[in-house]
């Protein structure tokens, strides 16, 4: 540890300013080394002549952008990683196969039986299997020969009118069935997508933190990714239009956003509307966890809201069923339809036809409305039992945001440990969780870890809990 030269300070510059630009550029520049420890706040306010409190909020800058480390006992230290670390392997226009491998490497213990707090599982031992195999076998039963000789490109008719019906009805989408697409889910959604609005070069919004499918989809297409911050109303639009104010695409999950959990306000669905008019920005709505909502009345789409002629809506029955299923859907502009059937051709050609059949009798016959509205009181009894424990159990440690919808939730930290580290406790207790800066592109201002509670009983969901705090009372 020793004396940090710095540049003069230039006419005009503020000494905050100043000192975070100098401090950040010798990190990158390597003067500062990965690893070495800074003077105290104390020290180096005196070593270069300015108050301690600036040198506190530039470090403390710093550190809640990723580019220092602070602990208690053992000072402040440049990070091991830094955020252009993670930009240049998520920002690179081609991605190598190896750099490929990394990306999709499911996570590490992802086959082992599912523990608290697991975000990826729906209440599997609550699906009504019975009325399913029924349904199995009687399609089975009525399989005729020209049936196993393939299916068509859009999905089967039977389960398109079925999902054009329950969007109608649940989500206010007026659409009909030719403009439903069947796909194995989101991500094949996002995949084709991102392929088919851009090209090489082209500008995207993507929320951040974000579903990190959807920033692989448009990174392979070679796509520039734009991180757009969102707050308690969701993607923030003036954010984006200060860093690129004509995009090519925006990706956004505005019924429950996909990290920090927000729900898109009204005002931003008009203005993103607005924009995607004037500019001719395709949207890409994931309509994320939309069917579990636990408080007030259901939100309008995008989709379904005037002037959305150039949004595609996305959706799956992977999560409301099961996800070994994987179906999901597409509402396709009319412009765009024959364009998306003639690449989804090129792709895969078409999903399998028995499990579509299927999925339409279990919708046709009511049991996707029974189920759904059975989960969301299991859902909502699992919620308010994950905020009563962590209120008994992590105050102090943890603070949960109002849960409104959806079945996973951040969980804020509010001791010194990075989130991070956090996920390495409670890793060596046997307990599940990841932290926010994995699905974040740019961000570094928020610490928090990611619970799942949905596929945990109240037993379960205490006793994971206690658990918890255990490994972060630290």
């Amino acid at each position: 540890m020793s004396q940090i030269i710095l540049h003069p300070r230039p006419p005009g510059v503020t000494l905050t300013r100043w000192l975070y630009d100098e401090i950040r550029a010798a990190i990158l520049s390597g003067r500062l080394r990965r690893g070495s420890r800074l003077p105290s706040s104390r020290e180096f306010a005196a070593q270069q002549g300015v108050s301690r409190h600036i040198v506190v909020n530039v470090f403390d800058q710093l550190v809640a952008e990723g580019y220092l480390a602070s602990h208690v006992g053992s000072g402040t230290c440049v990070c091991d990683e830094i955020p252009e670390d993670f930009l240049a392997r998520h920002d690179s226009e081609s991605v190598s196969p190896s750099q490929l491998a990394k990306v999709s490497a499911l996570p590490e213990g992802y086959n082992r039986p599912s523990r608290p707090f697991r975000l990826t599982e729906p209440a599997l031992d609550e699906f009504p299997l019975a009325a399913w195999n029924r349904i199995v076998r009687r399609v089975s039963r009525l399989t005729t020969v020209r049936s196993l000789a393939g299916g068509e490109w859009a999905g089967a008719a039977s389960l398109r009118a079925a999902v054009a019906t329950y969007l109608s009805a649940s989500r206010g989408v007026a659409c009909a069935a030719e403009n439903i697409v069947i796909v194995s889910g989101t991500q094949q959604s996002l995949d084709l997508l991102a392929r088919l609005v851009t090209v090489p070069g082209d500008a995207v919004w993507l929320e951040d933190p974000c579903y990190i499918g959807a920033v692989d989809a448009f990174r392979l297409a070679g796509a520039v990714i734009i991180p757009v911050c969102v707050d308690e109303n969701g993607l923030d639009p003036a954010h984006g239009r200060s860093q690129c104010p004509a995009p090519k695409a925006i990706y956004l999950t505005p019924a429950h956003q996909f990290g920090m959990g927000t729900i898109l306000s009204q005002d931003r669905r008009l203005d993103l509307l607005r924009l995607a008019s004037k500019q001719g920005t395709i949207l890409i709505e994931d309509d994320y966890d939309s069917e579990f909502r636990f408080s007030g009345r259901p939100l309008p789409t995008l989709r379904g809201l005037n002037g959305a002629e150039s949004v595609f809506l996305l959706g799956s029955f992977n999560k409301i069923l099961f996800p070994a299923l994987r179906l999901g859907y597409m509402v396709v502009p009319d412009a765009w339809l024959d364009c998306v059937l003639a690449l989804r051709y090129r792709s895969d050609r078409y999903p399998p036809t028995m499990s579509q059949e299927v999925t339409a009798a279990f919708i046709e016959e009511g049991h996707l409305d029974r189920h759904l509205r059975r989960m969301r009181e299991i859902y909502g009894a699992r919620r308010a039992a994950l905020e009563s424990f962590v209120e008994q159990y992590l105050k102090g440690v943890l603070r949960l945001p109002e849960i409104e919808a959806g079945l996973v939730t951040p969980a804020y930290l509010l001791n010194e440990l990075s989130a991070r580290r956090a996920t390495e406790l409670a890793a060596q207790q046997g307990i599940e969780v990841w932290p926010i800066d994995r699905y974040t592109i740019h961000r570094r201002d928020l610490r928090a870890i990611m619970l799942g509670f949905a596929a945990f009983n109240e037993n379960q969901i205490r006793m994971g809990v206690q658990t918890l705090a255990k490994a972060l009372s630290v």
